[in-house]
């Protein structure tokens, strides 16, 4: 009996070994970042920047494999499913977070169980846009028109129960109106519309407008941001006319849980230092973002807080699981 201890012992001292060398030592091969967006995507842009500093910092390549779909479902169902040695990695929109497990009723995984956040990598804020033809060009006119005539103000929507989707009609909600809302398969089918007539406003992130606005084919009306963007600084925030309806677009970067806490430190720190390069933001400008960094007990607060907003909002909009 007591060489079974003994031996039992000394397995559990081993075992316990290579996780701790493994920390010391990390990265001693490639790290695979999953993307919850398509190859091509702003998001996907952005965690390939994310990743050539992090290859020179670490002196070891991160490889970005872009999973988009099925609002996060495939790409973080694949990551729960990788073991927690700190050489898998998740870039994450906030919707596969506080938006997911109220709109979809088969999930691949559960956040809070199965994954453990690293850090807030940037803010994707959206933006409200209007057609040339529309009868409202202002916000607080659009509200007003939304509320004297219910179901006349014509939204195109780039899916039902989008994160988009669902911060235009929790706007007009709060407001005492109604919009008439039209899905489309994309922003650039939501895009046409407006430019066919076919529908008045849309919300979308500012890097899928940027273009139509710059070229003066789509007016911006309002930017879902507690302030305004550096790039467009005549365009009011929403909080301007509607007090607390702050609905911002993040992307957090994760990891499986049991990653070792020294490397869930390390990459933290690193990506503080990485957001604050002059020419990253710059860079992130250009896709509709802008850095912003959270690590430790403030990201899991403010994690915690934004899923209970948007447990909120689905409550109060009746929002049904497809």
């Amino acid at each position: 009996m007591k060489i079974t201890r003994m031996v039992m012992l000394w397995s559990a001292m081993l075992l316990g070994v290579p996780a701790i060398a493994s920390a010391q030592t990390w990265p001693d091969k490639p790290v695979r970042i999953i993307v919850t967006a398509a190859t091509g995507s702003a998001p996907d842009v952005m965690a390939r920047l994310l990743a050539d500093q992090l290859s020179r910092s670490f002196g070891q390549q991160f490889i970005v494999d872009a999973r988009g779909g099925a609002g996060g479902n495939i790409a973080l169902g694949a990551l729960k499913r990788l073991p927690g040695d700190g050489y898998a990695l998740g870039v994450v929109h906030a919707s596969a977070i506080t938006v997911a497990p109220h709109t979809m009723k088969e999930m691949q995984y559960d956040f809070d169980r199965d994954f453990v956040p690293v850090a807030l990598v940037a803010r994707a804020p959206l933006m409200m846009v209007a057609a040339p033809h529309a009868p409202a060009q202002t916000l607080p006119d659009v509200l007003a028109l939304a509320k004297a005539q219910p179901d006349t103000v014509t939204v195109a929507v780039t899916g039902i129960n989008s994160v988009p989707h669902l911060a235009t009609e929790m706007l007009v909600h709060r407001s005492g109106g109604k919009f008439f809302t039209v899905a489309f398969n994309g922003s650039t089918n939501a895009i046409s519309a407006l430019l066919s007539r076919d529908a008045m406003l849309m919300t979308d992130g500012v890097a899928a407008l940027a273009s139509m606005v710059d070229a003066g084919r789509l007016k911006p009306i309002a930017v879902f941001s507690r302030q305004r963007l550096a790039q467009y600084p005549s365009v009011p925030a929403v909080v301007e006319a509607v007090p607390d309806m702050v609905v911002d677009g993040w992307f957090v970067l994760v990891a499986p849980r049991g990653t070792p806490d020294d490397v869930i430190r390390r990459l933290a720190a690193e990506i503080g230092r990485t957001a604050s390069a002059p020419q990253i933001a710059e860079r992130m400008g250009t896709l509709g973002m802008y850095p912003d960094t959270l690590s430790g007990p403030a990201l899991v607060q403010f994690i915690r807080s934004e899923q209970d907003l948007w447990r909120r909002i689905a409550d109060q909009l009746g929002v049904q699981r497809q």
